[in-house]
C-alpha cells in the first residue's frame, strides 16, 4: 500500500469515528430527554414502593401485636405472664416469639375446626404463646408482612395461640363474632423449643375473663392483669397546619405544583387529570379518583395483600411520618366487592388504641381492581405531656360498663380523641366503640 493510500485510509477511519461519535451523542441526548419526561410523569403519580428510605417503615413492623401472653408450666401448675397497654413490654416478648410465629405460619398444616372449649383449653395450656393484634388482619396480609409463603390458611385473624397439646405444637385461632375457630399442626416446632421460649418469664397474674369468677360479666377473652395500667396523657396537634405543610403534603401525594387549585369552605381543593384532593385546615384530607378512571395510585397487584400493603405504604408516608409518638396499626380490611377492599388503619399510643371521633380510624382507603380510588386521612400528632391519667381498676370499670348496658362485652383501654388539645386513657366497651355510641 502506497503512502498516499494509507493516508486516505486513515482519513476515512477518522471520518467514520466522527460519524459514530455524533450518532452516539444524539442517542444520549434523546435518551436523557426521555428519562426526564418519564421522571416527570412518575412524580405526578404516586407509586407504591418508590418512596424515600425512611418513609414506609419495615412492613414487618405492622405485624407486631398490641397484646401478648405466655403460659408457663411451673411444676403441676400453669401460670401466665401477660402484657398489654405497654408496647415496649409487648415488643420485648414478641422478639422472643417472632421466629416461632413465622415458623408456625410457614409450616402450618391443614386446619381443622375446633370447639370453643378446645380454644379455651389452648389458651390455658402450657407452654403457650398468645397473640392479639386488636384488629382483623387477613392471613394473606400477615403472611406477606412476615415473608411467609404458605397458602393453606385463609380468612382473617385477630387472636392466635401457639401451644403444645400432648407433646405436639398446634396453632389455634378463634373468631368470637362468628363463634368458630380452627387449629393446625406445626410439626417443625418442638414442644421443648416452645417451653424454652417462655420458661424464663415470670408470672404476673394475668388471666382471661373466663378463668376468673369475678370477671364473668366481661367478654370471655378480655385479658385482665393484677395491677391497673398507668397511661400517659398526650398533647395533640395538627401537623399539617399552614400553607407550607399542605404544599409539602401535596407533593408527597403526587399532585404537581401546576394542579388547578382553589379554596372553598376552609379547605384547599386540588384537581389534576380530573383527580381531586381536598386538604382541610383541621388536618383532614380526602381523595377521589376521576370518574373516567385514573392510574395515580396504581398498586403492585389486585390481591388483598397488595391492597393492604399499598395502603399501608401511603398511610405510613403521610400519617406515619407526622404522628409524633403514635404509630399505625391495621384495624380492618374488608372485601367491598369482587376485587375491591375497604382498608382502615388506626393510631395507637403505647399499645393503646386511639379512637378518633365516631368512626375511630385514622385512615380509610377504598381499593378497586388494584388501584386506590378513594381515601380519607386524619392528621394528628401526639406528644407525651409528662403526666399520667388515673385509670380505674378493671372491676370498677366492669361495674360501670354493666350499668350502661354493656355487660358481656370486651373491656378496652382507649384514648378517645374528639379534637381536644389533651387526650387521656379511659375504659370503654368494645361494641360501644364499634357502634360509634
Amino acid at each position: 500500500m502506497t503512502k498516499g493510500s494509507k493516508k486516505r485510509l486513515i482519513e476515512r477511519i477518522k471520518s467514520l469515528l466522527i460519524v459514530l461519535l455524533s450518532c452516539s451523542a444524539v442517542f444520549l441526548v434523546l435518551r436523557t430527554q426521555a428519562s426526564i419526561a418519564g421522571s416527570g410523569e412518575r412524580q405526578e403519580a404516586y407509586a407504591a414502593g418508590e418512596s424515600g428510605p425512611a418513609s414506609t417503615e419495615d412492613p414487618g413492623a405492622m405485624a407486631r401485636p398490641l397484646r401478648m401472653a405466655a403460659a408457663i408450666q411451673r411444676g403441676s401448675e400453669v401460670v401466665r405472664y401477660g402484657v398489654q397497654y405497654d408496647q415496649t413490654g409487648t415488643d420485648e416478648l414478641y422478639q422472643q416469639a417472632y421466629s416461632l410465629l413465622v415458623e408456625a405460619l410457614s409450616s402450618a398444616g391443614e386446619p381443622r375446626e375446633i370447639s370453643e372449649e378446645a380454644w379455651r383449653q389452648a389458651l390455658s395450656s402450657a407452654p403457650g404463646l398468645y397473640f392479639d393484634w386488636q384488629g382483623e388482619i387477613p392471613l394473606a396480609v400477615l403472611n406477606g408482612w412476615l415473608s411467609v409463603d404458605n397458602q393453606i390458611l385463609s380468612g382473617t385473624v385477630r387472636r392466635m395461640v401457639l401451644t403444645a397439646v400432648e407433646g405436639r405444637v398446634l396453632l389455634y385461632s378463634w373468631d368470637e363474632s362468628a363463634g368458630q375457630g380452627w387449629a393446625c399442626p406445626c410439626d417443625v416446632i418442638s414442644a421443648g423449643r416452645l417451653a424454652e421460649a417462655v420458661g424464663a418469664l415470670q408470672e404476673n397474674g394475668a388471666i382471661f375473663a373466663f378463668e376468673g369468677e369475678d370477671y364473668l360479666s366481661l367478654s370471655p377473652y378480655t385479658m385482665v392483669l393484677l395491677q391497673p395500667p398507668v397511661a400517659a396523657v398526650y398533647s395533640v396537634s395538627n401537623p399539617v397546619a399552614g400553607e407550607d405543610s399542605l404544599r409539602a403534603l401535596q407533593e408527597i401525594l403526587g399532585f404537581p405544583e401546576n394542579s388547578v387549585s382553589y379554596t372553598a369552605a376552609g379547605e384547599l381543593v386540588l384537581r389534576s387529570r380530573n383527580d381531586t384532593l381536598h386538604m382541610a385546615e383541621d388536618g383532614q384530607v380526602s381523595y377521589e379518583a376521576a370518574a373516567e378512571g385514573s392510574d395515580r395510585y396504581r398498586l403492585a397487584g389486585t390481591g388483598v395483600y397488595e391492597a393492604v400493603e399499598g395502603c399501608r405504604q401511603l398511610a405510613q408516608q403521610t400519617l406515619g411520618q407526622s404522628c409524633g409518638e403514635a404509630s399505625l396499626y391495621l384495624m380492618s380490611a374488608e372485601e367491598a366487592g369482587e376485587g375491591s377492599w375497604q382498608v382502615e388503619f388506626g393510631y395507637q399510643l403505647d399499645g393503646i388504641q386511639v379512637r378518633l371521633d365516631r368512626d375511630g380510624w385514622a385512615a380509610r382507603f377504598l381499593v378497586e381492581q388494584g388501584q386506590i380510588t378513594e381515601f380519607q386521612l386524619r392528621f394528628r400528632s401526639y406528644a407525651d405531656s409528662g403526666t399520667t391519667s388515673v385509670v380505674l381498676p378493671e372491676r370498677q370499670a366492669m361495674a360501670a360498663m354493666e350499668a350502661k348496658g354493656h355487660g358481656g362485652e370486651e373491656l378496652l383501654l382507649v384514648y378517645l380523641d374528639s379534637g381536644e388539645e389533651l387526650v387521656s386513657a379511659s375504659w370503654a366497651a368494645a361494641r360501644a366503640l364499634d357502634g360509634g355510641r
